[in-house]
């Protein structure tokens, strides 16, 4: 049952169509929910280049249907350079994160990473956009574990300039301006996160139970979670946005081809 609806929601992702809204074999824990999430990587023909973190801001738990953050995979198909343009369908949003990038790896261990650790092991960090859409009719509103197995919602990754020397900059306090078709849209600040720091992030991340036994490898991304919210893409033709300090990544947008 969990490989078809594996080969269900890849399917679903490479053609831009969708499951029914009460799709067979739903998860109903946590665990079957990575489980599917697992399975779907194992049949993927792309290779998985890091990890996103969904719901890292409280306000949007009981909006999605969740009491916690999750994962889900990032695969090299669907990341893109900045300025790229990425095929979007209706009801896709728009999240605007900081992405990190693993210098050397990061084995699974009992024992917590401390923001240290984490530290040394960055190699650089990304102003980057997140495009999310559920693989399933109904929306994000409620969805629950069905987020999880459908991997975190991840559409595409657009990764904007690789900054090596942030020592001049507060990554817990960073200002950001999301604009889109030349006008200003929202603000935010990667104090709006779950955590203290983005790399208290990563922390996070090598704890989960779905990444036991794998931690995290030398060349791999994570991004830390949305400073803006979700932004609907409906109509927008061209994104940018600036993390102060940091620097700016863009992205153009087209209606995918089925």
């Amino acid at each position: 049952m969990t490989e078809k609806l594996a080969l269900q929601f890849w399917t679903a992702r490479k053609t831009g169509t969708k499951l029914p809204a009460d799709f067979d074999d739903a998860p109903s824990t946590e665990a079957a929910a990575y489980e599917i999430q697992g399975q779907t990587s194992e049949i993927a023909d792309s290779s998985i280049v890091g990890w996103k973190i969904g719901a890292t801001s409280e306000a949007l738990y009981p909006v999605l249907g969740i009491d916690k953050p999750f994962l889900g995979p990032l695969y090299d198909a669907f990341t893109y350079a900045n300025g790229a343009t990425v095929p979007v369908l209706p009801g896709h949003s728009l999240e605007t994160e900081i992405t990190v990038k693993l210098r050397n790896d990061l084995p699974a261990r009992a024992e917590p990473y401390s923001r240290d650790d984490i530290a040394q092991s960055i190699a650089s960090i990304f102003p980057s956009f997140e495009v999310v859409g559920v693989r399933f009719d109904g929306g994000f509103a409620g969805a629950g574990l069905k987020l999880i197995a459908d991997g975190g919602a991840n559409v595409a990754t657009v990764l904007g300039p690789e900054i090596t020397d942030w020592s001049g900059v507060n990554l817990a306090d960073i200002a950001v301006s999301l604009s889109m078709d030349g006008q200003p849209a929202i603000t935010g600040n990667t104090s709006a996160l779950l955590w203290d720091h983005i790399f208290d992030a990563v922390a996070w991340v090598l704890q989960q139970p779905s990444l036991q036994g794998k931690g995290l490898r030398a060349g791999d991304i994570v991004m830390t979670g949305t400073c803006t919210g979700i932004t609907p893409l409906a109509g927008v033709r061209e994104a940018a946005l600036t993390f102060q300090g940091i620097g700016t990544v863009m992205a153009r947008f087209a209606e995918a081809k089925g």
